[in-house]
């Protein structure tokens, strides 16, 4: 449980209600775990992730990614899970954009593609995240990509996509 002043769950959940995507997903977690003085309630904590990664909230978007990749709370959705890592990974989430790349090295939910998970690791291993750098080297020698120069436009041309709308 979160050591959060009763005052500060009120604000919170006024602002969500209201419509502030960051405080929706602020809710979201209060409902996840529980709070002073809003009880644990997982199924409120979907609704409000769900409203948060509509606005495209990373972090919202990252959590509805892991719910809908392991069953949690949710239908287990290998799709979703991909779409909503999408999101987060495009606003340079590293953990997003490690899970994605891991869903298109293994073709979770989404086309198996080495090389699109190539650039998603390497843009991982450009945040430090763990395990990406590893993966990025294995994925060069699969691809036979080894160009660095070529391989660094290519992972600013995939950010500068639009990922898809998750529903």
């Amino acid at each position: 449980m979160f050591a959060f002043e009763p005052d500060y769950e009120k604000a919170v959940a006024k602002a969500a209600k209201d419509g502030d995507p960051q405080s929706q997903y602020a809710l979201a977690l209060l409902y996840e775990y529980g709070g002073e003085t809003i009880e644990r309630d997982p199924v409120k904590s979907i609704v409000w992730l769900e409203k948060a990664g509509k606005a495209k909230v990373a972090g919202a978007c990252l959590y509805l990614g892991l719910k809908y990749e392991y069953g949690n709370r949710v239908k287990k959705d290998l799709k979703k899970a991909a779409c909503w890592f999408a999101c987060a990974a495009h606003k340079e989430w590293p953990a997003a954009q490690f899970f994605l790349a891991s869903m298109y090295d293994k073709g979770k939910g989404i086309k198996k593609s080495p090389e699109t998970a190539l650039l998603w690791f390497g843009l991982a291993a450009d945040y430090g995240y763990p395990g990406a750098e590893k993966e990025f080297v294995r994925l060069q020698t699969v691809t036979g990509n080894k160009n660095l120069k070529e391989l660094q436009f290519a992972k600013e041309r995939l950010m500068r996509t639009k990922e898809s709308y998750c529903h």
